[in-house]
């Protein structure tokens, strides 16, 4: 009998097996997926290398999700650290591992400003542009057979206000490089859908709004172009106590959109709960309605084309990066299980998100 079958006949919600001195819980083996599969909705998760080795994280992604997001392998830092010289080895087993498991693949991302430090040197634009032209063609047309939609510009605003990030692309290109990243994405995977992804566009306060207003309008001008842009992307990273979903805004910037015959996606969603202590009222039980709502409003107001969660169990996640504040409630990043991988609320609240479309 092999892995699959065994998990799913037995009849207790947890199986627990020893890995050294700790116990650790795989999740039953009926997951979202079902779920998914029978509404033909793309769910799926970011994912890294170490979680395709192990067998009990690898079950957790097969049971829950029908798509991949390789987390950091196919960044430029990851396929093209000298110039003209690419690796794949790793983004190439993560695709191997979404065949095997009958999973699409999401590509993130192609042009960010995180670059190696040869394309931040760049100081003409003859050079970026050839640069920008040779990495995304290597890069889509590699997997033209096995990715099917991608990120092309990752976070072209600053992160916490409306205006356009000051990168080297930006730089020596003007805003004109955005456009020009479609295109060369375009020609070199004319069936893939191509995302402009961007934090915040979820959220509450009068920044945010002025962020969707930019964001509505960058896509405003590339669709007059007539610039091969299919989606944008909602991240959706919540901190509890700080920030609070906007239906009113985000329901407005989806329908803008899809009235321009553009989908959204949520590509990044996750919560922190580093500031919890902001709001007494917070419970476990809140983060259903955290990932429940985001996907309600995009499916209700937009056209959407698919839901990603940024990690599925906290036991395999990396530190977060306020994990030594001392007034800090978790170390993780909250996602759909949690330290022990138990299921947290924000599996039942997906379901009924999923449930309802």
């Amino acid at each position: 009998m092999n892995r699959r079958r065994f998990l799913a006949s037995v009849p207790l919600a947890l199986l627990y097996v020893r890995t050294g001195q700790a116990l650790a819980q795989v999740p039953a083996a009926a997951g979202l997926r079902v779920l998914a599969d029978r509404k033909s909705f793309r769910f799926g998760s970011a994912i890294d290398l170490q979680n395709i080795n192990d067998p009990i994280a690898a079950e957790i992604y097969i049971d829950n999700v029908n798509s991949i997001t390789p987390r950091n392998e196919l960044k430029w830092n990851s396929t093209e650290k000298r110039p003209g010289v690419f690796s794949f080895g790793s983004a190439d087993r993560m695709v191997a591992f979404a065949r095997k498991n009958n999973m699409r693949v999401y590509g993130h991302t192609l042009i960010w400003y995180r670059v190696p430090g040869w394309v931040s040197d760049i100081t003409d634009a003859k050079t970026i542009q050839a640069a920008m032209n040779r990495h995304i063609k290597q890069v889509v047309t590699r997997y033209k057979n096995s990715i099917d939609a991608w990120d092309v510009v990752n976070e072209p605003l600053e992160y916490d206000a409306p205006d356009l990030r000051d990168c080297v692309f930006r730089r020596l290109l003007g805003d004109d490089y955005i456009r020009m990243s479609f295109d060369m994405a375009h020609q070199a995977n004319p069936g893939a859908t191509l995302v402009l992804n961007e934090t915040h566009l979820e959220k509450k306060s009068d920044v945010f709004e002025q962020k969707r207003a930019r964001i509505l309008k960058i896509v405003e001008d590339l669709v007059a172009k007539k610039t091969p842009i299919n989606a944008v992307g909602l991240q959706a990273h919540f901190r509890p106590g700080l920030d609070r979903i906007d239906p009113e805004g985000m329901g407005r910037f989806c329908a803008a959109l899809k009235d321009m015959g553009v989908g959204v996606f949520i590509t990044e969603l996750d919560a922190s709960c580093h500031f919890l202590n902001r709001d007494k009222a917070f419970t476990p039980a809140s983060y259903a309605d955290i990932f429940g709502d985001v996907i309600t409003v995009a499916a209700e107001h937009g056209d959407l084309k698919g839901v990603t969660v940024w990690g599925m169990s906290e036991k395999y996640g990396e530190p977060d990066e306020k994990a030594t504040d001392p007034a800090a409630a978790c170390t993780k990043r909250v996602n759909l299980y949690d330290e022990n991988n138990a299921p947290r609320s924000a599996v039942d609240g997906i379901r009924r998100a999923i449930e309802a479309m």
